[in-house]
């Protein structure tokens, strides 16, 4: 009777390491198909919807059309209020390099 216990005894464990490697093996497939699936999803069309910002596209400059800067030949817009403008050359001193030459040699 011990021998026929025994061999009861490994059926079950047999069957049980069975059930366990048939539920390991489902979820490994489940895992697959869902990789499989999203890469998938990624490849297709609109699949990547958000820019990766390390590869960000500059700005875009905004520019008047040339009819609004009065290249064509037709005059400003009155209330263009770039009519008015001068433009001159604008430094980060007031004085020339000649004055601040002077001034330089004064402190010394």
């Amino acid at each position: 009777m011990s021998r026929r216990r025994s061999t009861l005894a490994q059926r079950r464990a047999n069957i049980a390491a069975l059930a366990v490697a048939a539920v390991v093996a489902v979820a490994l497939l489940v895992l697959a198909l869902r990789l499989l699936m999203g890469a998938l999803r990624l490849t297709g069309p609109g699949g990547v919807t958000t820019p990766d910002p390390q590869f960000a596209e500059p700005a875009q400059t905004v520019t008047r059309p040339p009819e609004m800067r009065g290249e064509d030949g037709l005059p400003l817009p009155a209330d263009d209020p770039s009519a008015g403008w001068e433009a001159v050359e604008l430094t980060p001193v007031d004085k020339t390099a000649d004055e601040l030459g002077r001034e330089e040699a004064a402190e010394d």
